[in-house]
């Protein structure tokens, strides 16, 4: 593997940290939508909780995604030393 391509994947790696942070983020502001009295209606408020789950559930797959890639970049620089 050469240079270009371990900065690829620390790129990449930085990346899925960032997306997983922001769909962390995003789920929980709408987890507070959900806990605040009259913000969303009664009957829309599963729908709302379902959002909250897909995007943990998202944040966690990008996270998850980031760490394999930082865990073959990690034995790919442990191959190369002496």
């Amino acid at each position: 593997m050469n240079e270009q391509q371990r900065n690829e994947l620390r790129a990449k790696a930085g990346d899925f940290k960032t997306y997983s942070l922001v769909l962390f983020a995003f789920g929980a502001f709408l987890y507070f939508g959900t806990i605040i009295p009259e913000a969303v209606e009664t009957a829309k408020k599963p729908f709302a909780l379902l959002a909250v789950a897909v995007c943990f559930t998202a944040s966690l797959s990008c996270l998850r995604q980031a760490a394999r890639y930082a865990r073959r970049l990690e034995e790919e620089e442990k191959r190369f030393e002496p």
